[in-house]
């Protein structure tokens, strides 16, 4: 059975219906928490492409999952080629390439996606003052792209015991209009970092 056009359905169990309808509008959005919530933002993308819009994922944790993205667009429409057709994927491996592509992305109405975004930015071989200063200049062109069309991040946690990389979560989540926090389903355990 295939979802209609006018089908207003989470796709992810648990994930609140106002969250694809917030992802719509022109802002910068973050959800965050212990894991990254790959899932329900390619969900919420491969939903955007299926209603007719041509959503850019830039992954930067090499997190994009394409067996997940053509199974949900299976399960909406009988084309689902026409859904995958709309996505647009690049890859960063790189704080620096990370912060070149979304330099280099132009601002309009297609929705943004970009995957695990301080995963590179934790990195415990680039500086911090210039994960910082680089995080700085990354936001700054979010909200260039976020004030044309919706711009939704995906983060985790650091799972650094260094304490000092929480600075860049905190610094990303001032700097946005909205955030979520997902937290993992009951029952559902966290890997915790190692002591030793």
């Amino acid at each position: 059975m295939y979802l209609s056009l006018g089908t207003q359905l989470p796709l992810v169990p648990g994930l609140d219906p106002a969250v694809f309808t917030a992802a719509q509008e022109p802002r910068l959005s973050l959800f965050w928490g212990a894991r990254t919530p790959t899932h329900a933002l390619l969900a919420m993308f491969t939903w955007l492409a299926f209603r007719g819009k041509d959503p850019r994922v830039f992954d930067g944790g090499n997190r994009f999952d394409g067996y997940f993205v053509a199974r949900m667009a299976r399960r909406m429409s009988p084309r689902p080629e026409v859904v995958l057709g709309r996505l647009r994927l690049s890859r960063a491996f790189t704080c620096y390439q990370l912060a070149q592509l979304v330099e280099e992305a132009h601002a309009s109405l297609s929705p943004v996606l970009i995957l695990d975004l301080l995963s590179t930015f934790y990195d415990e071989s680039v500086p911090l003052p210039d994960a910082e200063r680089l995080l700085a200049k990354v936001i700054s062109h979010l909200k260039r792209l976020a004030a044309v069309g919706p711009v939704i991040v995906g983060a985790q946690e650091p799972k650094t015991m260094v304490k000092e990389r929480w600075k860049l979560l905190d610094q990303l989540q001032v700097a946005v209009d909205v955030a979520w926090m997902l937290a993992p389903a009951p029952g559902e355990t966290v890997e915790q970092p190692r002591l030793l």
